[in-house]
């Protein structure tokens, strides 16, 4: 099981993720709603240089202007883009011509039914689908959980990997892989306390997220 830690701030928020043992470390950036923890991309670079091999870069966003994308990408020298906005299916292309080396993500909001055709329509210019939850003010770091039974369908029915999002929790993160099974999961508020990233609650999620599933996974 795959797991993301979003909202990296500073090199303590990073290194909570990294000795979580984390697969991708999320950096906030170019924000356009509600958002805490978040960087501009310069700071994100200095960060990024500071990541051991294997640990993947993820540059999270609600820009949705295709040269705003890619500059964004370029200047964190994040290799992963996460689109959060929305966007046209065929800017996520314009972006990949740009930058052929990038992995794109783009989030699909999971308010009700609808999240499987929108899923759907993104399927073919992604590399993989992140199910989150949205309210009118937050397009992400809401801390709520959205209807985990869409959230299945979707992964169910999908040909590309799918991150589960959207209020998870080290007490809660087991319960939804078993009844989601995800390619990976994301957290970002979930992990903190009093109001910063905290070592246990980080390694915990880690370590409930991996035994979840010990012998089985979405591994497309």
């Amino acid at each position: 099981m795959r797991v993301k830690f979003c909202g990296t701030a500073s090199l303590a928020d990073m290194r909570c993720a990294i000795d979580a043992g984390c697969d991708a470390v999320g950096f906030i950036m170019g924000v356009t709603h509600q958002s805490s923890d978040f960087v501009t991309a310069a700071e994100a670079a200095k960060m990024v240089r500071r990541l051991p091999p294997f640990v993947e870069p993820v540059a999270v966003t609600h820009l949705q202007e295709t040269q705003d994308l890619i500059g964004l990408v370029k200047e964190s020298r994040c290799t992963t883009l996460q689109v959060q906005n929305t966007v046209e299916p065929t800017e996520l292309d314009a972006v990949r011509d740009a930058l052929p080396y990038v992995t794109i993500v783009k989030a699909v909001h999971v308010t009700d039914a609808s999240a499987v055709a929108a899923a759907k329509r993104y399927e073919p210019y992604a590399d993989a689908l992140l199910l989150d939850t949205r309210t009118r003010e937050r397009l992400g770091g809401t801390g709520v959980p959205h209807d985990w039974n869409i959230s299945a369908a979707i992964v169910a029915n999908s040909a590309i990997p799918v991150i589960l999002a959207g209020g998870l929790t080290p007490e809660n993160v087991r319960e939804a892989i078993r009844k989601v099974r995800p390619y990976g999961v994301d957290v970002h508020t979930g992990v903190k306390k009093d109001g910063v990233r905290n070592p246990e609650r980080t390694l915990a999620f880690a370590r409930e997220a991996r035994n979840a599933l010990p012998n089985a996974g979405n591994e497309r």
